[in-house]
């Protein structure tokens, strides 16, 4: 495990890179529906809010089990190599999860013209804050696994 500053930093680089993607998405989507294009939907904004809801919970608690199946899995693997495979599945697939309520609430702003759905893609911040990817956590989850 001598190379774990390398790769925790090529996971960092791929968190924020997921990040930034819903970051840009939410700004442009927002920005759009700020300025009165769109709103296509806003006879039926409280609908597409609720259901913007329902897929933030959905998609935060996906994560949240992938995040703990990739832990799970940790425990089982027999090698180094392994365990960053596992780390990289099924942790960017993790926060990939919750990117998607992300693009979801910028979309559904774009079509509604309701701001407030946008408060749906902050999950995606406080989920990759939570699993951020630091030497020390990289090296926690590597060492799980005995790798």
């Amino acid at each position: 495990m001598n190379d774990v500053t390398a790769f925790a930093q090529r996971l960092r680089i791929l968190w924020i890179s997921i990040c930034m993607g819903g970051a840009l998405i939410l700004a442009i989507m927002g920005w759009m529906a700020a300025s009165g294009q769109g709103g296509t939907l806003s006879d039926s904004a409280e609908t597409v809010f609720y259901l913007v809801a329902v897929l933030s919970i959905g998609a935060l608690g996906a994560a949240l089990f992938l995040i703990r199946t990739m832990e799970s899995r940790l425990l089982q693997t027999t090698s180094e190599a392994e365990a960053k495979g596992t780390i990289q599945s099924l942790g960017l697939a993790a926060l990939a999860t919750v990117d998607a309520s992300a693009v979801g609430s910028a979309v559904a702003a774009f079509f509604t013209g309701d701001l407030l759905v946008l408060a749906f893609g902050m999950p995606l911040f406080a989920f990759a804050a939570l699993t951020w990817p630091s030497d020390g956590r990289v090296l926690r989850w590597l060492e799980m696994g005995g790798a």
